[in-house]
C-alpha cells in the first residue's frame, strides 16, 4: 500500500518559518543583553580589585596591606550584592520581553498560517493568546519595577 503525504499549505510554511526566524532573533537578542551583562560586571569586579590594591606600595608592611583587604573585601561582598541585583533585574527583563516578543511572533503566525490576514484578528484563539501574552508581560514588567533599587515594597 502506497501511503501518501499531504504537502504543507504555502501559508503554513511561511508562518513557520516566519516564527522559528522570530524566537531565533529573540533569542539572539537575549544572548547579546547577557554576554553585555556579564562584560560588565566583571569589569566592574576588576576595576574594583585595581583601585583597591592600586595605592600599594610593593615592598609595604603588613599595617598597610590588612586594612586593604579588609576593603577589598567589603567591597567585593557590594560587588556581588550589585550583581546579584543587576542577574534579577536583567532575568525580569528578558522575561518581559521574551514574553511580549513571543507573543507578537504567535499572534503573526496566526494570521499567515490563517491566511486571513487582519481577519485574524478576531478569532478567539489570537484573542486568547494576545490577551495571555500581555499578561504575561505584564507581570513580568511588574516584578521588574519592584526590583528596581529604591522602589517602594508595601508589606
Amino acid at each position: 500500500m502506497k501511503k501518501t503525504t499531504a504537502s504543507m499549505p504555502q501559508g503554513l510554511a511561511g508562518a513557520n518559518a516566519a516564527y522559528c526566524q522570530r524566537l531565533a532573533q529573540l533569542a539572539q537578542e537575549s544572548q547579546q543583553r547577557w554576554i553585555e551583562l556579564g562584560q560588565r560586571l566583571a569589569g566592574d569586579s576588576t576595576s574594583q580589585y585595581l583601585a583597591t590594591l592600586a595605592p600599594l606600595t610593593p615592598a609595604g608592611n603588613w599595617q598597610e596591606i590588612a586594612p586593604a583587604l579588609g576593603e577589598l573585601t567589603r567591597k567585593r561582598w557590594q560587588c556581588q550584592l550589585d550583581a546579584s541585583q543587576a542577574i534579577t533585574h536583567a532575568a525580569l527583563t528578558e522575561q518581559a520581553a521574551l514574553a511580549a516578543g513571543l507573543g507578537e511572533a504567535m499572534s503573526e503566525w496566526f494570521k499567515r498560517a490563517t491566511d486571513v490576514g487582519a481577519g485574524a484578528d478576531a478569532s478567539p484563539l489570537t484573542q486568547m493568546w494576545s490577551t495571555m501574552s500581555n499578561q504575561m508581560a505584564a507581570a513580568c514588567s511588574a516584578m521588574r519595577d519592584a526590583s528596581q533599587p529604591g522602589a517602594h515594597h508595601d508589606s
